[in-house]
C-alpha cells in the first residue's frame, strides 16, 4: 500500500507539472464585488479533479467567492471523465460534467483548474485560470441582461462530498470535503423548454447511488438560445 500511495503522490506531480495550472501569489486576489444591478443569481462553474493539486486552491477562491456575493452566486464543481486529472481509483465524474466540459472546449489535455461564468466565453474562450474569476463574477453582477430564456436545466447538486484530493504541498488528503460537485441531471443534460423557476423539487426525485439527500440541492438553470445562463435557483431537497 506504501508503494502504491508513493506511486500515486508521484503521477499526481507529473500531472500537475505538465498540466495542473500553477498560479503565482499576486494573481490569487480576490476583488471587492460592485453591487449588482439585477436581483438574478449567477452560475460559476469549477471544472476539477481529485488528482489535480492546484485544484484546492481554486476551490478556496469558489468558496471566498461565494462567501462575497452569498445567494448572488451559485457554484458547482464538475469533474469531467476525459479529463485525466479526474480518472483513477475514485470517482466523482458524470455524465453532464463531460457533456458541459467538452462544449466548452475541454479536453485530456486541458490543465486545471478551470472555470467559467454563466456558459459565456469572451475572446479567450470558454474557460479561465481561479485568478480570472473574482473579475468575470464582478462584470457579470454589474451587468443587465437582456436575454431570453428559453430551456431550464435541473442539475442534482451535492455539498460536503468526504473523499480523496491531492494537495499543493504534494500530500494526499484523505479526508477532504469536495463542494457543490455536479451528481447529473434530471431528464436531458441541456434541460426542456421553459422560462420559468421551480422553488420545489421536481416530484418523484430520485437520487443517484450514494448521494445522501442531507446535502443534495437542485439547481435550476435558465439558458438562452445559445445556451447562455440567465438566471439560475438552488432548492434543497432537506430543509
Amino acid at each position: 500500500m506504501k508503494g502504491e500511495r508513493f506511486i500515486w503522490i508521484v503521477c499526481c506531480w507529473l500531472l500537475a507539472l505538465t498540466g495542473c495550472e500553477v498560479i503565482r501569489e499576486k494573481d490569487r486576489l480576490i476583488e471587492v464585488p460592485v453591487e449588482a444591478d439585477s436581483d438574478r443569481r449567477i452560475v460559476l462553474v469549477e471544472f476539477t479533479g481529485f488528482r489535480c493539486v492546484n485544484c484546492p486552491k481554486a476551490a478556496e477562491q469558489a468558496e471566498t467567492l461565494k462567501e462575497l456575493y452569498g445567494d448572488m452566486l451559485i457554484t458547482v464543481s464538475m469533474h469531467p471523465a476525459s479529463n485525466p486529472f479526474t480518472q483513477g481509483a475514485y470517482d466523482y465524474t458524470c455524465e453532464a460534467a463531460d457533456v458541459y466540459y467538452q462544449y466548452m472546449g475541454g479536453t485530456a489535455t486541458t490543465p486545471f483548474p478551470k472555470g467559467n461564468v454563466n456558459f459565456d466565453a469572451d475572446e479567450e474562450g470558454f474557460l479561465h485560470d481561479y485568478s480570472e474569476w473574482p473579475t468575470i463574477v464582478a462584470e457579470e453582477t454589474a451587468r443587465e441582461t437582456e436575454r431570453v430564456a428559453v430551456r431550464r436545466l435541473t442539475w442534482i447538486v451535492e455539498d460536503s462530498v468526504l473523499g480523496v484530493q491531492a494537495m499543493p504541498d504534494g500530500s494526499v488528503n484523505t479526508e477532504y470535503y469536495h463542494r457543490h460537485v455536479l451528481r447529473g441531471t434530471v431528464g436531458d443534460v441541456w434541460g426542456e423548454e421553459s422560462s420559468t423557476l421551480p422553488d420545489t423539487v421536481p416530484a418523484g426525485l430520485v437520487l443517484p447511488d450514494g448521494c445522501d439527500p442531507v446535502h443534495c440541492s437542485i439547481v435550476y438553470v435558465l439558458i438562452d438560445e445559445d445556451k447562455v445562463v440567465v438566471d439560475a435557483r438552488e432548492v434543497k431537497i432537506e430543509k
